[in-house]
């Protein structure tokens, strides 16, 4: 029984997951998710509960949902795929990670992974960091000098750049004694976090503009999902603005000495001394991004940092792997089978229960409750942990 692992964020689920799921059907009997909770990689709270969008995805024919913990779902690249892949691989029982690409070429990409891991290494791009490019910048730079303009166009496509960094993290599994492979669905439609809608297609940031905007959204949902999407939206369980935390964000800003600022994840070069000159000032998250951002430090970056200020992660916490596996919905016999599998063959131990993470992993337990309680306070009408419906595996039948 043949099984391939996707990552993903389902932020919402729209027609173009839908075509890399069925195209991937298409090669393995059966697909395990493993999706951002309530934290995104973006830095901020998902616009969907994950309980939503997890049932969306087995709505949708997926088979098995885990969850990608916040501490790794509020990460770069490199460290998003890495918690990710070591999620699937520990299961025990995917057998290839299947991801959408611009390129369409696993070949290509799998040979661009190789020379990407080999550039990484070079001191050309200490070099050009130290210029004051952002990391990105320098490493398509390194990559171009050294292994030429193919393999650094690559580097210019997200779903690209997200296929490279999983195929690292495949490496790096496989190294450790796995055997994975990878397969990869060329991506049609709309790009990446594109304006624009496309061949009955947008990407999920329009998406979600579309929902803040109040425009017409649901063509771009499979149909067969639609009203778990407007039933969380009339309850007042989505559409979440994180500008309702600006305040409470400048605040901790405020209140954290630099010290502990400086043990967050992608904070250095003196950048916490610049987060509090502006939060001084600073009426808005907006404003205060705009007045720390540079050429070196991308936004995304920033409202990572203070993302993870809210959330309480460290930096520590960020340097390891994922410690478990948490379901978070599955196919009503399919899924079953799979589950029972990965009891026996899982080498992390499996969690339904809250409760029961909070009492083996208690900091990332914790982590992951901010993250539901951010989410909440995000929401149209707040949410509270003690109030929230669905915090269990949900069992969904096609």
């Amino acid at each position: 029984m043949p099984t391939a692992g996707i990552v993903a964020e389902y932020n919402p689920f729209h027609t173009g997951h839908q075509f890399q799921l069925t195209e991937t059907k298409k090669r393995f009997d059966s697909t395990v998710i493993v999706m951002s909770g309530h934290a995104v990689q973006r830095g901020g709270p998902a616009s969907f509960s994950k309980w939503v969008r997890a049932e969306a995805a087995v709505k949708m024919g997926a088979d098995l949902v885990l969850e990608l913990p916040a501490i790794w779902a509020s990460a770069p690249a490199e460290r998003f795929a890495a918690g990710a892949v070591h999620i699937l691989a520990g299961t025990g029982i995917v057998e290839a990670i299947s991801c959408g690409s611009e390129s369409g070429d696993g070949d290509s990409l799998e040979k661009a992974a190789r020379e990407l891991a080999e550039a990484e290494k070079s001191p050309l791009l200490l070099s050009l960091l130290k210029e004051g490019r952002t990391y990105a910048a320098a490493r398509e730079e390194t990559v171009r000098r050294l292994c030429g303009e193919t393999a650094a166009a690559l580097l210019r496509e997200p779903n690209n750049i997200l296929a490279l960094e999983y195929l690292k993290a495949i490496q790096q599994e496989n190294a450790a004694g796995q055997n994975l492979s990878f397969y990869t669905v060329k991506r049609l439609g709309a790009g990446h976090d594109s304006p624009e809608t496309a061949g009955g297609t947008a990407s999920a940031s329009k998406l979600r503009q579309m929902l803040q905007e109040g425009e017409d959204w649901e063509a771009f949902i499979p149909e067969a999902i639609r009203p778990l999407f407007a039933e969380a939206l009339q309850r007042g369980e989505a559409g979440t603005d994180p500008r309702l935390l600006d305040r409470a964000v400048l605040y901790e800003l405020l209140r954290t000495p630099p010290d502990k600022l400086r043990t967050l994840p992608d904070i250095s070069e003196g950048l916490e001394n610049r987060f509090l000159k502006a939060a001084e000032t600073a009426r808005s998250v907006e404003e205060l991004l705009t007045q720390v951002k540079t050429k070196r430090y991308t936004l995304a970056r920033l409202r990572r940092i203070l993302w993870n200020l809210v959330l309480q992660n460290r930096r520590e916490l960020t340097g390891s792997l994922p410690p478990y596996i948490r379901v978070l919905a599955f196919q009503e016999g399919t899924g079953e089978k799979l589950l029972r599998e990965m009891g026996r063959k899982s080498s992390l131990p499996v969690y339904t229960s809250m409760a029961a993470l909070k009492r083996d992993f208690p900091e990332i337990a914790e982590i992951e409750q901010n993250a539901t309680r951010l989410f909440g306070l995000c929401c149209p009408q707040p949410v509270f942990i003690s109030e929230y419906p669905r915090l269990r595996p949900i069992k969904t039948a096609l």
